[in-house]
């Protein structure tokens, strides 16, 4: 979200918790949408005027990646973290000309693709200069040591984490 406002996007986010709002606008987002009390496809064709967002970032898979395909704009992307399940129906997607696109930050170290580290190497290069710049800011919500990597993983599972989980040695 940070990113998308520091190249000057409009941004609509969803939450499922209404006291993370807050958190989300320092965030940078414009536009909030609570998925438990409205439909965010609705919602988001609303607040587009009816033509969908240009990009849509999917980080809960599944349901929520099947159901964000008509939230995007005709000619947009949706970008998935994660697996969208075997029951997509892909013809909406196709005539609204859509670019999918699945992200997976481990994909150079999996793979063996030096180049594609040496890539993300200058990404995370960039990121940490918009840190150092204060453009980028990172809320870090929980430390856990490495030996509690279990109930860190339990709590990112709950969906109720707000920022990062650190692992410490």
């Amino acid at each position: 979200m940070q990113l998308a406002k520091h190249i000057g996007a409009r941004v609509i986010a969803t939450l499922g918790n209404p006291e993370n709002e807050d958190f989300v606008r320092q965030l940078g987002a414009d536009e909030i949408i609570n998925y438990k009390q409205k439909d965010f496809v609705a919602e988001t064709l609303r607040l587009t005027h009816n033509m969908g967002a240009d990009v849509v970032f999917d980080c809960v898979g599944g349901e929520t990646f099947r159901r964000s395909i008509p939230a995007v704009a005709c000619y947009g992307k949706l970008i998935t973290l994660l697996d969208p399940g075997n029951d997509v129906v892909w013809k909406e997607a196709r005539e609204r000309n859509l670019s999918i696109g699945f992200v997976l930050m481990l994909t150079p170290m999996v793979r063996d693709l030096p180049k594609a580290r040496l890539h993300q190497g200058g990404i995370l290069d960039q990121c940490a200069r918009l840190c150092d710049a204060g453009k980028l800011k990172i809320h870090v919500s929980k430390i856990f040591s490495l030996r509690e990597a279990g109930q860190a993983h339990s709590l990112i599972e709950t969906g109720h984490v707000c920022g990062k989980i650190v692992l410490v040695p």
